[in-house]
């Protein structure tokens, strides 16, 4: 099974979810192609999933949407190296290997788009100028109105595309922000994991990384084991 990934710092890592997906991957498995990068917002998700769907197969999509109120934006390539930030696609994939990962023949951080650059450097108080610059007129002019029926729309639209490419697929959110979202009527909430959340089940746990913020790892393994029953329930798996 070929499992494609995609979502924020909290799908992203060596002890991150995607890789405790019983039965279906393992912490070094190469059948995931994980394109979450930190910082990354839901622009960013649903743009390069679609695009990576129209030039690769996939038995499985899981996606992990970021915060409502992250704004990303694709610049071009060899502008990329001009910014210092660590808010950009390209810095954040440089992360998403390490020692245990399987990288040969095939690395998936190849398929990820080095030319994002996330404005949740600016919501981090992020100081590169070209940063602020790029997002903080956006930010000053778009209302949490705003920001959501543009975050419905992204959930909308990629449900769609997989409903019409009959992928296999499940949504689930990083925080506990479905109230904000509940009321539309055209997302398929039967595909997506609404009962919990990995924030929630690291609060449970008392399960943090070193950081003090992102789930540690049994909150990853808990979240894993949901998304795993929750596949099973949906037959899906």
């Amino acid at each position: 099974m070929r499992i494609l990934v995609n979502g924020c710092s909290f799908s992203r890592g060596p002890i991150s979810w995607p890789y405790y997906l019983t039965g279906l991957t393992d912490k070094s498995s190469s059948n995931v192609v994980n394109l979450a990068c930190g910082g990354a917002g839901n622009t960013y998700i649903h743009d390069t999933t679609m695009r990576i769907l129209e030039k690769e197969k996939f038995d499985l999509v899981l996606i992990m949407w970021s915060g409502i109120h992250r704004i990303d934006q694709q610049i071009e390539l060899t502008e990329i190296n001009q910014i210092e930030t660590t808010y950009s696609s390209k810095y954040q994939s440089s992360l998403n290997d390490w020692p245990e990962k399987i990288v040969d023949p095939f690395d998936d951080q190849t398929l990820v788009e080095k030319n994002w650059l996330f404005g949740c450097g600016v919501l981090n108080r992020e100081t590169s100028s070209e940063l602020n610059s790029l997002f903080k007129e956006a930010y000053s002019t778009m209302g949490d109105e705003e920001f959501v029926n543009q975050f419905i729309v992204k959930i909308i639209g990629l449900q769609n595309t997989l409903k019409q490419l009959a992928i296999p697929y499940a949504f689930s959110f990083y925080q506990d922000y479905v109230e904000q979202i509940n009321h539309s009527t055209l997302i398929d909430w039967d595909n997506c994991i609404i009962n919990d959340n990995i924030t929630n089940i690291a609060k449970r746990l008392n399960s943090y990384d070193e950081d003090g913020f992102h789930p540690g790892l049994e909150a990853n393994k808990q979240w894993a084991n949901c998304v795993v029953k929750h596949l099973t329930q949906k037959n899906i798996i």
